[in-house]
């Protein structure tokens, strides 16, 4: 088989080659998680603008269409696509959007489909940004202009029925009493609220492990520790979500004496969200470990860092000072109380 798939920086050269013989470039992007007859339509309409189509795929980590998504993988996805023979390279793109593979390949031709055509309802604003770019270099956005499929409402029609069951029922709600735009409204004014998150900041971490069988020595479960991941839990992990909403976000809350994971902290939440951090006394920032059986995924044990005792008199005076003069600046207030020691009577009756 003619091989097809190459990283981005490779790609960039080929294609470079080619614009040297006079090659026409077309560009495709996006999820493409199940081949379906509108990506032929698609990839076959796109074709006729040019001499070489290049397809690239949006990486699994950036793919926002909702739970177990993609279903495929992404070299799974960039495979499915090999075996098209309208096909001529594909490559996996690092980030969100379309924009840094346009640089590198800066095609005469870029192609979306024509469920994109409206730009207004984009709301990624992606499509504006990357029309911007292919105009840089004297390209051109074209939109096909195929019948419209959609991989996800295909996913969503072979799902378990009683989860399809209560999604339609929510979903014919939701189109009963609210029209695209209004949604879309919804979420405008959503934006322009400033928010304020109170509570405990924690940072949760998963040991995956191989379950060996018992110890020869002592009746407890052996395990092969495999690998480990971090993520920010708590009120940051709620102000990281919030964060997609609004562009105006204060998290108000704690860390250890010894300001453990304060670096990892403020290079894992976006640049917008405000720190408003304390650090309490005679306390570490608060970690859980979860160890976690890889064959079924099933927690065996946790064992958590933390101190779990009210905050001394004179901290909590400071932090009831600093809130009463900041609390009435926000529009809404969140609030992620834990129960380790944070939220004091007097910030509660405060908030």
């Amino acid at each position: 088989m003619i091989k097809k798939i190459f990283t981005l920086e490779k790609l960039s050269t080929i294609i470079s080659a080619k614009k040297q013989k006079h090659k026409k470039i077309v560009l495709c992007h996006g999820v493409f998680d199940l081949l379906h007859v509108g990506h032929l339509t698609h990839f076959n309409e796109a074709k006729k603008h040019g001499d070489v189509l290049v397809v690239t795929i949006t990486p699994d980590k950036h793919v926002n269409k909702g739970p177990g998504r993609p279903a495929f993988n992404q070299d799974l996805r960039a495979r499915a696509l090999s075996e098209l023979t309208v096909v001529d390279y594909i490559a996996i793109n690092s980030t969100h959007s379309a924009v840094n593979v346009i640089k590198k390949i800066k095609p005469n031709v870029y192609c979306k489909g024509p469920d994109y055509k409206i730009l207004e309802s984009d709301i990624t604003k992606e499509i504006k940004n990357e029309t911007k770019e292919v105009k840089k270099y004297r390209g051109k956005t074209v939109f096909t202009s195929g019948k419209i499929f959609s991989s996800s409402r295909l996913i969503n029609n072979y799902r378990d029925t009683s989860e399809a069951g209560k999604q339609d029922i929510l979903t014919k709600k939701i189109k009963k009493n609210y029209s695209f735009q209004k949604i879309k409204s919804i979420f405008n004014e959503i934006k322009k609220l400033k928010i304020l998150i109170i509570g405990e900041l924690i940072i949760d971490k998963y040991v995956f492990c191989e379950a060996l069988g018992k110890s020869g020595k002592e009746p407890v479960l052996t395990m092969r520790d495999k690998n480990s991941e971090e993520y920010l839990g708590g009120s940051a992990g709620i102000a990281r979500h919030v964060s997609n909403f609004s562009d105006n976000i204060t998290l108000f809350s704690m860390i250890g004496e010894k300001a453990e994971y304060l670096g990892k902290i403020k290079s894992s939440l976006p640049k917008k969200i405000k720190l408003e951090f304390f650090k309490k006394r005679n306390s570490p920032t608060i970690l859980k470990t979860r160890f976690v059986e890889t064959s079924s995924f099933n927690k065996v044990l946790g064992i958590y860092k933390i101190n779990d005792e009210i905050i001394k008199k004179d901290q909590e005076k400071k932090q009831y000072k600093k809130l009463k003069k900041i609390i009435s600046d926000f529009d809404l207030v969140i609030v992620s109380d834990y129960g380790h020691g944070f939220i004091t009577e007097s910030l509660a009756e405060l908030i």
